[in-house]
């Protein structure tokens, strides 16, 4: 999927912690994030900070998803409070292949 797709999708899905987000559509979504918060950043830093905050429930739902497309438990996410190593497993695991003991149904977009 394209970049501006799974980003659209993304923002569509803002508030759906249910159902699942394939890898590419996931990573695209955080690049297309990065991106924008890094063009903001050059303009201001405030715009950039307001970015993150508003970005940050879409994000957050997407990772849940993409946990569940993994074959993970939502719960996973609480890694994000141990310092360093927590972000570095979290991206581990959001990198993971999807399960494939899951069903074979479509994968919800993200």
């Amino acid at each position: 999927m394209e970049l501006w797709n799974a980003t659209k999708l993304a923002f569509k899905n803002f508030a759906t912690f249910t159902g699942r987000t394939t890898r590419p559509d996931f990573w695209y979504f955080v690049l297309a994030l990065v991106l924008a918060s890094a063009v903001l950043s050059i303009l201001s830093e405030d715009l950039a900070a307001v970015f993150s905050i508003v970005t940050l429930l879409p994000l957050l739902s997407a990772a849940v998803r993409r946990l569940r497309d993994a074959g993970l438990s939502p719960h996973q996410l609480w890694f994000l409070l141990v310092p360093f190593a927590g972000i570095v497993i979290l991206i581990i695991q959001l990198g993971k292949p999807q399960d494939p003991n899951l069903e074979k149904a479509p994968a919800d977009e993200s």
